[in-house]
């Protein structure tokens, strides 16, 4: 084999390499896009996880609200001489309830922004 032989011998396997190593760029340019689309639908799965956390939690505490309401309206209606404790009542336990559901709702925004 001559000088010039291997010399065009060595080029063309150069030339394979190149070929094969471009060939593998973008077979680890694909595998990251597709490990990042992996994170992105995880992250999509948490959110609404969390969202879906975050309606039950709410939707737990208004009917919680809705039941102190109803008792509260039951004690006004069924003895208009305590009216005034039972206004009492009302106005602690529906504070209470809202402030309740302001804070579970403020969690889950917390938790929805983290």
């Amino acid at each position: 084999m001559t000088t010039e032989e291997r010399i065009a011998r060595l080029e063309g396997q150069i030339e394979e390499l190149r070929t094969r190593q471009g060939e593998l760029h973008q077979q680890l340019a694909q595998a990251q896009l597709d490990q990042w689309q992996g994170r992105v639908e995880d992250l999509e799965v948490q959110m609404h996880l969390a969202a879906m956390e975050a309606n039950d939690r709410a939707a737990a505490l208004m009917q919680q609200v809705r039941s102190r309401w109803a008792d509260v309206r039951r004690q006004v209606e069924g003895a208009t001489s305590t009216a005034t404790s039972v206004g009492g009542s009302l106005r602690e336990g529906l504070e209470k309830a809202v402030r309740d559901l302001r804070q579970a709702l403020l969690e889950s925004r917390n938790k929805l922004a983290s």
